[in-house]
Parts: C-alpha cells; sequence; structure tokens
C-alpha cells in the first residue's frame, strides 16, 4: 500500500510538473495563418506535433528558447545558445539556437590541463535562426534539423545539458548540505533517499557540483585573505584574548596564519605536555595545509591549542609558526610532539623547540605506505601485518634491526628511498628510542582514527575560507561541548567497582570514567601475573612479572624506602598510568594505596584544578568596571607581550614596565593580593569565553 501510495505521489507530483512546464510553454503563430482583422491563431508547442517551422512567430527571448529546446528533448539532443546581434539602441536583432554538438575543439590550444574533457562536439550543422523586430516580435529565419551525431534515447535525455533544471527546493537543499560540511557525494546520495526518482527531480552528481562550484566562485570573489583577516579581527574585537598572527611575505603579502583563544591557552596549561601537530588535512579550493596544534584530555579526548592556515611550507615558515604558537602559550614547551615525515618541520620544531622530543606519527606512515609501495600491498597480503610488526613490537636495537632486515629482505624491498629514510629516523618512531618520552596515547591507532573522524568529515577539500572558517569553529565548539558532557559524567556519577579494593576505590574517586576503565584493566590483568623476585641490592628489589604463555614479561624494581616502583615496559612513562607489572608488584608488598607520584593530575576528574567549575566564581572586583575598559586594556596587554616574544630585549622592556605598573596598581588598590587578582581575571576569562565561544564562534 506504501508503494503504491508512493507512486501516485510521484505521478502527481510529475502531472503537476507538467502542468507547470505547459503553463509557461510559449504559442507561436505563421505568417500565413494570420486573420483579416489583424489577430494570431495560436497552438500548443508541448506537443508531439509542434515542429519548428520557417515563418514562426514568438512573443519574447524565452518563448523561442523555451520551444527549440521543448523540441530537442523530445528528439534527444541539447541546446546551446549561438550568435547574438543587437542594433544600436541595445536590442536584439537576430539571435541563433545551436546543437551543443556545433562546432569542433580548437586543435592548438593556449593551456594544458591535467584532466582535459571528453570531445563532445562533432561539428553538427543543426540549428535555429530567429530575426527579431523592433516590438521583440521573434520569428524563425532559418531551420537546419540535420545532425551527424548519434541522438539520445528517452531515458538518457535528462542527463543532457539543457535538460537538467531542476525544481528551486534542490537548489535550497544542495547550499544548505554544503553550508553544514555534507560531501557532494554525500548530498547526492541523501537526495536519491529523500525523493522520488524522476527524471525531472532527480539530483545527479555534475549538477551538484557546478553549484557548488558555483557558489564557491561567488564567494572566492570577494577575497578570500580579505574574509581571512576581517574574520580574526572581528574575533579579537568580540574576545580580547583571542590572539592571532599573520606572516608575511617580501611583498607584505599575507602568507601564513596562526590563530587560538583563552580556552585553548588554558587547556594547554593542563594538557600540553604532547601535542599532535598535523599537516595532512587540506582546508580550501587553494589546496591550503589546515594545521591544527591537537591535544588529549583527561578523558582521552582531541581538543585544540591552535591552529594555522599554511600557505609557505618551508622551514623559515614553520619556525615563525612554532614560535608564535609558544608565545601564545606563555612560552612553554611539550614534552613531545607528532608531526608527519618532513625535513622542514624537523629542522624547525629543533631551533623552536630545543627541549621538546620529536616523534614521528605511525599512523602517517601507515596510511602513505600503500601509495608509495603498492606492488607490495597488492601481491603481499602478509605485508601489512610483518610491517606493523616492525613498527611497533620491536623491543631491543637489535630486535628492531633483525625485524628490518628480514621484512626487506622477504619482500625485496632493497633501494626505496622511502623506506631507507624511514628507517634512518628510527630513533623518531620506534618504541626501542621512545619508550622514556610521554606520549598520553596518542600512539594508539584508536586515538588517530578519533582525531581523523573529528576533522576529515568536517573540512572536505575545496572548501572556501569562509565556510571553512565556519565549519572550524563548529567543530571546535562540538569538541568542547563533548569535553563538557563527559566532565559532568565523571563527577556525578561512579564506577561499578570489581570488589571493594582500596586501590580501585581510590582510582574510582580520582581519575575520569575513561582513564579509570584502562586503570581497571591493569588492575584485572596483574591478577594473572606471576610475580617472582630475581634480585635485591639495599633497598630496592628486582621481580619478573609476567603471564603464562604471554609475551608480556616485565622487569619490575621496587625500592621500599620510598615506595617507588619501575617497570621495563615504561607503560608509566609513556601513558602515564601503571602497568599491570607495577601494580603486580605493589601487591606483591601489601601496598594497597596508590602512590601520589603514580596519579598525574592530567588524567583525573580535577586535571583543571576547578577552574571551571560552576561553584567558583569571580568575586566583586570588577563591580563599577565596564565591559569595554577591561577588554580594551587586555587586548592592548595582550598585543604587546605577543609582539615582544620574539625580541629578547623588547621583552625584558615589557617585563620591567609590567612590574612597575603592578607595583602601581597595588598601592592602588592595596587590598587584592597579585595571586588573587592573577587567580579571579583567570577565572573570569575561561568562563567568559565559555560563554562567548557559544553565542558568538558558533
Amino acid at each position: 500500500m506504501k508503494e503504491t501510495a508512493s507512486r501516485e505521489n510521484a505521478t502527481s507530483n510529475a502531472s503537476e510538473l507538467s502542468r507547470q512546464v505547459e503553463a509557461q510553454t510559449c504559442t507561436f503563430v505563421s505568417k500565413e495563418e494570420k486573420s483579416t482583422d489583424g489577430s494570431f491563431s495560436q497552438e500548443v508547442l508541448n506537443s508531439p506535433q509542434s515542429e519548428p517551422k520557417v515563418g514562426l512567430v514568438f512573443h519574447s527571448e524565452e518563448q523561442a528558447y523555451n520551444f527549440y529546446n521543448s523540441y530537442a528533448k523530445r528528439k534527444g539532443f541539447s541546446v546551446r545558445k549561438g550568435h547574438l546581434s543587437r542594433r544600436k539602441d541595445g536590442s536584439i536583432r537576430d539571435r541563433h539556437y545551436l546543437c551543443s554538438n556545433e562546432g569542433t575543439r580548437q586543435e592548438h590550444r593556449t593551456h594544458v590541463t591535467k584532466k582535459p574533457r571528453a570531445l563532445e562536439r562533432t561539428n553538427c550543422l543543426a540549428r535555429i535562426e530567429f530575426k527579431v523586430s523592433r516590438d521583440n516580435i521573434w520569428t524563425i529565419s532559418k531551420y537546419i534539423d540535420e545532425h551527424n551525431h548519434l541522438l539520445a534515447s528517452p531515458n538518457k535525455i535528462h542527463m543532457l545539458r539543457s535538460h537538467r533544471a531542476k525544481v528551486p527546493p534542490h537548489r535550497a537543499f544542495i547550499n544548505e548540505s554544503d553550508y553544514v560540511g555534507i560531501k557532494p557525494v554525500q548530498t547526492c546520495a541523501l537526495a536519491e533517499k529523500l525523493h522520488d526518482a524522476e527524471s525531472s527531480v532527480l539530483l545527479y552528481k555534475s549538477q551538484n557540483y557546478y553549484l557548488l562550484q558555483s557558489n564557491r566562485t561567488r564567494d572566492l570573489e570577494k577575497g578570500d585573505l580579505q574574509f581571512l583577516l576581517d574574520f580574526l579581527k572581528s574575533k579579537q574585537s568580540e574576545d580580547p584574548t583571542f590572539c592571532y598572527a599573520v606572516q608575511l611575505d617580501e611583498k607584505d603579502r599575507p602568507t601564513n596564519f596562526f590563530w587560538t583563544d583563552a580556552r585553548s591557552i588554558f587547556d594547554y596549561s593542563c594538557f600540553g605536555d604532547s601535542v599532535l601537530f598535523d599537516t595532512t588535512y587540506r582546508a580550501s579550493s587553494y589546496d591550503i595545509p589546515f594545521a591544527p596544534f591537537i591535544g588529549i584530555n583527561h578523558h582521552k579526548q582531541v581538543i585544540i591549542f591552535g591552529a594555522a592556515l599554511i600557505l609557505d611550507e618551508s622551514m623559515e615558515s614553520f619556525t615563525w609558526l612554532f614560535r608564535t604558537f609558544l608565545a601564545a602559550m606563555s612560552g612553554k614547551q611539550p614534552k613531545t610532539i607528532f608531526t608527519d615525515q618532513c625535513s622542514a618541520l624537523s629542522r624547525a620544531i629543533s631551533m623552536s623547540m630545543p627541549e621538546t622530543f620529536h616523534q614521528l606519527c605511525l599512523w602517517h606512515v601507515l596510511v602513505n605506505a600503500p601509495k608509495i609501495v603498492p606492488h607490495v600491498f597488492s601481491r603481499e597480503p602478509s605485508f601489512e601485518k610483518d610491517f606493523e610488526k616492525c613498527l611497533f613490537e620491536s623491543c631491543s636495537e637489535a630486535e628492531l634491526c633483525k625485524a628490518w632486515e628480514h621484512l626487506i629482505s622477504k619482500y625485496n624491498l632493497m633501494n626505496i628511498s622511502w623506506l631507507e629514510d624511514l628507517y634512518a629516523a628510527r630513533e623518531m618512531w620506534s618504541y626501542v628510542y621512545c619508550k622514556n618520552s610521554f606520549n598520553a596515547t596518542m600512539t594508539t591507532k584508536e586515538w588517530r582514527e578519533t582525531v581523523d573522524n573529528n576533522f576529515k568529515m568536517l573540512f572536505y577539500r575545496k572548501l572556501p575560507p569562509p565556510k571553512f572558517m565556519v565549519q572550524y569553529h563548529r567543530a571546535l565548539s562540538h569538541l568542547r561541548e563533548k569535553e563538557f558532557s563527559e566532565d559532568c559524567e565523571s563527577v556525578l556519577s561512579k564506577a561499578v567497582l570489581l570488589a571493594d579494593i582500596p586501590t580501585l576505590m581510590e582510582a574510582a574517586e580520582l581519575y575520569t570514567r575513561v582513564i579509570y576503565k584502562d586503570f581497571e584493566e591493569e588492575y584485572k590483568s596483574q591478577l594473572a601475573c606471576l610475580c617472582e623476585p630475581v634480585g635485591i641490592e639495599g633497598n630496592v628489589y628486582t621481580f619478573k612479572v609476567s603471564i603464562p604463555h604471554k609475551r608480556s614479561l616485565g622487569l619490575v624494581e621496587f625500592d621500599s624506602s620510598n615506595v617507588s616502583v619501575t617497570c621495563s615496559c615504561k607503560k608509566f612513562e609513556l601513558m602515564g598510568i601503571l602497568c599491570m607489572h607495577a601494580l603486580k608488584v605493589l601487591n606483591y608488598n601489601n601496598i594497597l594505596q596508590l602512590p601520589s607520584r603514580y596519579i598525574l593530575k592530567r588524567w583525573t576528574k580535577y586535571a583543571k584544578d576547578g577552574v571551571t567549575s560552576s561553584d567558583r566564581q569571580p568575586s566583586s572586583l570588577d563591580q563599577g568596571i565596564s565591559d569595554f575598559s577591561f577588554s580594551r586594556v587586555i587586548r592592548k596587554a595582550m598585543t604587546v607581550v605577543v609582539k615582544s616574544a620574539f625580541s629578547k630585549d623588547a621583552l625584558n622592556l615589557v617585563e620591567r614596565m609590567l612590574d612597575g605598573c603592578m607595583a602601581e596598581t597595588e598601592s592602588t588598590v592595596p587590598n587584592i593580593s597579585s595571586d588573587k587578582l592573577d587567580e579571579v581575571i583567570m577565572v573570569n576569562n575561561v568562563q567568559q569565553n565559555a560563554a562567548e565561544g557559544n553565542n558568538h564562534l558558533f
């Protein structure tokens, strides 16, 4: 019954559309059919018998075109507008409409395209020519109906260019889909799902892309660079703690953009120990790299510390970007930064962040490998598994060397420069060399997939800068909403414990939900472990911890004087959570309470020190002070500080001036300490920016 009703509705819609076309279809008269009283006899031109002939008359250009295009649709060809001549007063003298296959392509074109279009023109002579009188009467003066190519069959006519007119709702549908970031191919699939598959209303990919291209061209004509500058300036006027910087080239043209806000700066102060700098995303029709500084919060969620649009991917540009980023983050360098394999990036990081460990993101290595050695992936199903084993499972330098040599020999991969360069840079990606560098679980495949899901579904190629900026802030808002939701869940709910064990009870009280689950898995695993003392030296005891028949051996050193544990697996050093080996040794020695040094604040519910808690509100300090004055002063101060960061002398000058200002301010407001003032300003800024972010940015 539903199918029958759907067909009846489709038939009704098609009939209604036909009536609309019929109502707009023009009429024609022949000069010979003119009556003695000067009136003309009329015929409906959408009838099958309506054929062009010399002498037929129309009352407008629209009527003339619609008549010939309607005829072309019945015959199976597409119409293209041709010659047009005008009189001195601008009125049309004559007009030609051609078969779209008229003419031939130029053999000696002035430019070469990467993807040339298929040949469509066959020098077809079919056409219709109109003479136009001064009173706008269109008369057929010449008509040729001979085609030198195959005509389209009835089931393919709707694909011809001049017959693709669609009902207005589809244009709005495309525009709205593009606005919210839906890819063109997904828009087409969704349209086919929502609408009947009638040729008169079906949405086609080529039209979809054409409409999007038209919209973006219109946006680009407004000036992308100027839009970005205006957008960043407007953001700074709304938010006095919003920071942005623009690098200029030798001709004083903007070449790189960086921006961040107070919330991102505050997040970096809490979770900036490990950073992913990803340049693999493309943000616009110019193929501009969008490079976010990505972090991981206490819920293992994606957070953004800042972002950049990079037009120039040189070592100098990256150096400028990293120094600008650090200036915005009060000079705090991350412990570890992950990037793609790039020599310019490596040099820039070594110059800008000498205290930071630079590690290659193995996710990019795995993504690039099938593109660089596709023949191996296609013919050797086991190669991917062996390759990942080399990357992730080698526990010693000798083991890595042996596994790599076996891989190269087994699959005959000698003299492949990419693999040679990768192995030469093994100290930047192998566990053997990186096991003491904190990564906050950023190296896991699951987290990298989460990052890609948050960005690639939102920022697809060909998105112009105006829409990109909207999408960026939409994504930023979405990430912050998810963090807020998880904050509430962690505080308002309690984990279900395996048993009333002091260690688990303490962990559940301190850790966020997702971190507690990870900790609980380690605790459950230690229950299956065997613990064997293997040595003692003073207060330091050595234990061998293992699970029978599994490769999970850990050598743990336990210092009874200060209750410290160190495991050879380095899980705590890498991820900040005690491993099952260390937990087993603590249990073995009847240590049921977690030593505080092994509870990283960044993984707890209180990672942000309660700054965003609703029960901490600014005092009445700002009573009587206008928001405008407060914002103006902050904006000036931030501008001076950021600019001075690029000169040691300037920075020292600003610091001396600030010391003097602070002394004078304290004498003016003697009842408030500088520490309390800093706390109030930070709370006010963070809370105000969180609120303004939802109202203005997104």
